[in-house]
């Protein structure tokens, strides 16, 4: 029965976003103003189609810009975080996702950055592409463990978004995400609706603090948070 159900979830999740992103597409051309907006309704309807009850706690800040940090339990984060946004913003995204067809045009409309984690110089141009979108006012996402857990636990975090944050000197703003490893994990194809909790911490000030005073700062946030 839960293979039906994940088969009748995707299938709706797929209508939805076929029928509408290539609206977004043609608003990021002729209503660029729109853009922002129309990814949070597109984000928004995924959760819904798929039933999924968003739980926020916390408020996402009016000012900024942030480098927002969230853990990566799921593909659906890719969606989850725009629900929540005030503001313009894009992230860092594994290059692969590119690739994938609708996504990857609605990816370069949004100016994601792609990031090749194998290869250390095109990781730090990523980077620096990164920095020079955070001087035009963009908050920029990105998931510190660089990849999926395969446990639901808390992988260890890279440097990169920390030497984003200090070079730029960027607030970090935290926010943990509960339940999504349960609902669709990377090892497995099917889905199991139940809500969602999105825990927007209290932005990190970085000025006067090392990479790795505030790395530590960051992980304490994350590992003494008791996730699911």
């Amino acid at each position: 029965m839960t293979y039906i159900y994940s088969v009748y979830l995707y299938l709706k999740a797929s209508i939805f976003f076929l029928i509408f992103s290539p609206l977004m597409i043609l608003s990021a051309i002729f209503m660029p103003s729109y853009l922002y907006p129309f990814a949070r309704f597109i984000s928004k309807g995924i959760f819904w189609t798929l039933n999924i009850e968003r739980i926020i706690k916390g408020k996402f800040p009016k000012d900024g810009p942030y480098i927002l940090m969230h853990n990566h339990s799921s593909f659906l984060d890719l969606f989850l975080l725009p629900t929540i946004i005030e503001g313009k913003y894009t992230g860092i995204v594994a290059k692969k996702n590119f690739k994938i067809p609708i996504v990857g045009s609605l990816l370069k409309k949004l100016n994601a950055i792609p990031i090749q984690r194998s290869n250390l110089n095109a990781a730090k141009h990523s980077i620096k592409l990164a920095e020079d979108l955070i001087k035009k006012g963009f908050h920029i996402a990105i998931f510190p463990e660089g990849t999926r857990t395969l446990t639901g636990k808390i992988n260890k975090f890279k440097k990169g978004g920390f030497h984003m944050a200090v070079n730029t000197k960027t607030k970090i703003l935290p926010i943990v995400v509960e339940g999504l490893f349960s609902i669709k994990p990377k090892n497995r194809w099917t889905i199991i609706p139940k809500p969602v909790k999105l825990i927007v911490k209290d932005p990190i000030d970085v000025l006067n603090k090392s990479v790795d005073d505030v790395l530590e700062e960051v992980e304490f946030i994350y590992f003494n948070h008791e996730l699911e």
